[in-house]
C-alpha cells in the first residue's frame, strides 16, 4: 500500500480523536481536553503537510511537518499545566517546533531523508519528559497518573528505538519500514493517550468533588463529615490528641457586630488552626464556632503547645471596635478503646471547664460594644 494512503488514514484517526476530545472538553468543562484535542488537530495538520510533501517537496515532508508535530506536543504540555492549575507560556510551548524549523533548513535531508527522524528524536523526547514531569506532579491518585505516564513512556521508548535503528541502518528501505511502523504506533498512541487523558480528567474532577463535599465552604477546613472520616481513620492506626475550641462570646459578636464580622472571625480562626499544626494533623469545623483538631501521634505537651499558639495568634485579631477576642480550648487524649465520640465528649467537657475559668472581665468586655 502506498505510504500516503497509510498516513491519510492516520490523519483521519487523529482528527477524529481531536474532535471527540474537544467536544468532551466543552461538554464537561475540562480545559485540558480542549487543549489536548487542539494538539491533535495540530498533529493532523502536520501529517497533512507530510503527505503533501511526499508528492514532491522534501522541505514540507522533512522540514515543516516534524516542526508542526513538535508544536502539538507543546500544546499537550500546556493542557496538562492548565489542568494542574499552573500557568504556561504558549510561545515556550511552541519553541521546540520553531527550533526544528531552523534545524530543518540546514540539515541535509535531501541526501539522507531518514536523518530527520533521528534528529527529531531529542526534541520529541524532551517534550515527552516535560509532559511526564507535569503528570507525575499532579495531586491525583496514582491510578489516574500512571496509565497516561506509561503511554508517554512507551511512546518515548519507540521514538528512541526508531532513532537508534535508523542510525545503525539508514537507507530508503529502512526509512519506509519505520514510517509504516510509526503510523501504526501513532494510531495506537493516539487511542491510548486520549483514553488515559480522559481518565485522568475524570479522576481529578471526582477528587475535587469529593474534596468539596468534605470541606467547610466558609473556613476552608474540613466540615464535620470530612473531619469525622479522617479522624476515625487516624485513631485506628496511631495514638492521637484532640483539641476542641470555640470563640468566647461568639453569639454576642454576631448580635453586636453582625454576622459578617462573625464570619470573618471564623475564617481567621480556621486559618490560624491550619497554620498551627502539621500537614498530618486533621482540622475541622464541627458547626457554628466550634472547631476540632486531631493531632496525629501527639502527646499532651504537643497539644498544649498547639493550643498556646492558637490562643496567642487569635488574641491578635481585633474587631472593628478594637475589642479583643479569645478562644477556649479543651484537650483530651485517646485511650485504648476510645472512639472519636468518646474523645469529643471528654474534650467538650474540658472546653466548658476552660470557659468557666475564663476571667469574667474579658467576657463582659465584649458586651460593652
Amino acid at each position: 500500500m502506498d505510504l500516503s494512503y497509510i498516513y491519510l488514514f492516520f490523519d483521519g484517526v487523529i482528527t477524529l480523536a481531536g474532535v471527540l476530545l474537544v467536544v468532551t472538553g466543552f461538554l464537561c468543562g475540562a480545559e485540558m481536553l480542549k487543549w489536548w484535542g487542539s494538539a491533535y488537530f495540530i498533529g493532523a495538520a502536520g501529517l497533512g503537510v507530510f503527505v503533501a510533501g511526499r508528492l514532491g517537496s522534501p522541505v514540507l515532508a522533512h522540514g515543516l511537518a516534524p516542526g508542526i508535530l513538535l508544536m502539538a506536543y507543546g500544546v499537550m504540555w500546556l493542557g496538562v499545566r492548565r489542568l494542574a492549575g499552573r500557568s504556561g507560556s504558549v510561545p515556550l510551548a511552541l519553541l521546540p517546533g520553531l527550533a526544528w524549523l531552523v534545524a530543518g533548513a540546514v540539515l541535509p535531508f535531501a541526501a539522507t531523508p531518514w536523518l530527520y527522524l533521528v534528529a527529531q528524536a531529542p526534541l520529541t523526547l524532551l517534550m515527552l519528559v516535560l509532559l511526564l514531569v507535569e503528570i507525575l506532579r499532579m495531586a491525583v491518585p496514582a491510578a489516574a497518573r500512571y496509565p497516561l505516564a506509561a503511554v508517554l513512556v512507551a511512546h518515548g521508548v519507540f521514538v528512541l528505538v526508531r532513532a537508534a535503528a535508523l542510525l545503525a541502518h539508514g537507507d530508503p528501505a529502512a526509512l519506509r519500514f519505520w514510517l509504516v511502523v510509526s503510523a501504526g504506533e501513532g494510531i495506537a498512541f493516539v487511542f491510548c493517550d486520549a483514553l488515559c487523558a480522559s481518565h485522568l480528567v475524570r479522576m481529578l474532577r471526582e477528587r475535587l468533588l469529593d474534596s468539596a463535599a468534605h470541606t467547610d465552604f466558609l473556613t476552608g477546613v474540613l466540615n464535620r463529615r470530612g473531619f469525622t472520616l479522617q479522624a476515625e481513620r487516624r485513631l485506628r492506626v496511631s495514638p492521637c490528641m484532640l483539641l476542641v475550641l470555640d470563640i468566647d462570646g461568639f453569639k454576642r459578636i454576631n448580635d453586636t457586630l453582625g454576622h459578617a464580622e462573625g464570619d470573618r472571625l471564623l475564617r481567621e480562626l480556621g486559618k490560624i488552626c491550619l497554620e498551627s499544626v502539621r500537614a498530618a494533623d486533621v482540622v475541622g469545623r464541627l458547626g457554628g464556632d466550634e472547631f476540632a483538631i486531631l493531632i496525629d501521634g501527639g502527646t499532651a505537651e504537643t497539644a498544649a503547645a498547639v493550643a498556646s499558639r492558637i490562643r496567642q495568634a487569635f488574641a491578635q485579631t481585633l474587631t472593628p471596635h478594637g475589642l479583643a477576642v479569645a478562644v477556649s480550648i479543651g484537650i483530651d487524649g485517646a485511650k485504648p478503646g476510645n472512639t472519636l465520640d468518646d474523645l469529643l465528649r471528654q474534650a467538650d467537657m474540658r472546653l466548658y471547664r476552660a470557659k468557666d475559668s475564663t476571667p469574667r472581665i474579658r467576657r463582659l468586655a465584649l458586651g460593652t460594644g
